[in-house]
């Protein structure tokens, strides 16, 4: 009798422990689930970027921070803010002096903001997809068909320009190089998918070296 009763106190025992055991374990689980869910500043990757791009008697060339978040270790989103400039050369004729060639060359400085999903592929291969905006200079007068257009002094051209909010969408691919667990460095060249005759990329590749590291990442 003694032994069974032994017995029976044992097992109620262990199914008195079985409860708080069992919900130890779901909070252990819980936490786990908690702790995979929240944002993980080590997969944050901060960079400049620089870039360039040349078309007949045109040139290019921007400047633009980055931050994006690694979503995995191969796929990233990121946003970017850039100060760029175009130059363009056109020849026109002197409207005083018939048969003087003039040079006049499009300046136009310019703003955007950028958003980019890029995935990596075997740690070389880069890809990248980047709508844009543009706040751009532009030339209001040309093709400069007036003679309001010109100076009769000089017979030169008088620029008159406004700004403008131009929209990009960039595909590029290029060459990435791994280091650490998410930083990388790129060469890579883009091309505007929608051509905008105003906007900066339009009829030239856009070439980008950049830097991406990651602060947190020790």
């Amino acid at each position: 009798m003694k032994c069974l009763i032994l017995l029976l106190s044992m097992f109620a025992s262990l199914n008195t422990f079985a409860s708080p055991g069992e919900t130890f374990s779901y909070s252990l689980l819980t936490a786990k689930k908690k702790s995979n869910s929240n944002f993980d500043k080590t997969r944050i990757l901060v960079g400049p970027g620089f870039g360039f791009g040349a078309g007949f008697r045109a040139f290019s060339f921007n400047i633009s921070p980055s931050i994006a978040y690694c979503l995995t270790d191969n796929f990233h989103v990121g946003t970017t803010l850039g100060f760029n400039y175009y130059q363009e050369s056109i020849d026109y004729n002197n409207v005083i002096y018939p048969g003087k060639r003039e040079i006049y060359k499009f300046k136009l400085p310019g703003y955007s903001l950028s958003v980019y999903a890029r995935y990596l592929i075997k740690d070389f291969l880069l890809l990248n997809f980047e709508p844009e905006f543009n706040n751009t200079k532009f030339v209001t007068n040309y093709p400069f068909d007036s003679y309001d257009d010109y100076d009769m002094n000089t017979g030169k051209v008088i620029e008159k320009s406004t700004r403008l909010f131009i929209p990009s969408v960039l595909v590029g691919a290029g060459y990435a190089q791994r280091f650490g667990n998410y930083g990388y460095t790129y060469l890579m060249l883009c091309y505007d998918l929608v051509q905008n005759p105003n906007a900066r990329y339009y009829q030239t590749l856009d070439f980008r070296v950049g830097i991406m590291i990651s602060p947190w990442n020790k």
